[in-house]
């Protein structure tokens, strides 16, 4: 899922959107659906000073794997935007793999063995992120599998 502009959207839209990211479901009133396997949320956000936005609490953005900020393009890489489209035959995609098959691998990577101190070490260097208050402002937080 795509959700375009995600800091636009009313405070309420983004609980659903964070409950889908967390809960792998959406509540309507009453009713909550369980969103179907696998499931990935790409959302795309306003600078914060840009009117009619509304920020995103830092308890909702540890819900984001990434975050990567873009500046504009170059007079090449914008000749390549327009291009692309004003193009005449849009390009075809091609499925790579089949729903089963991501699960599947999904799955696997739940049995590749990890040493103990390798796991160790991973949750030391978690920790520190906490602590590195010079260079970071918020720290890791744990993440439920």
């Amino acid at each position: 899922m795509l959700a375009d502009e995600v800091n636009r959207a009313s405070p309420k839209t983004q609980s659903a959107l964070l409950e889908a990211m967390q809960e792998k479901q959406v509540t309507v009133g009453n009713d909550t659906f369980i969103l179907d396997k696998p499931f990935l949320l790409l959302a795309t956000q306003n600078p914060i000073e840009m009117e009619g936005t509304f920020p995103l609490p830092e308890a909702q953005l540890d819900r984001f794997l990434l975050k990567i900020l873009l500046d504009y393009p170059s007079f090449d890489e914008e000749k390549e935007i327009v291009r692309r489209y004003t193009m005449v035959d849009m390009p075809e995609v091609n499925r790579v793999l089949k729903k089963s098959s991501v699960l599947e691998l999904q799955r696997l990577t739940r049995e590749v063995p990890i040493a103990e101190d390798i796991k160790a070490y991973a949750i030391k260097v978690v920790m520190t992120t906490r602590n590195w208050k010079e260079h970071l402002e918020y720290g890791a937080l744990p993440v439920p599998l």
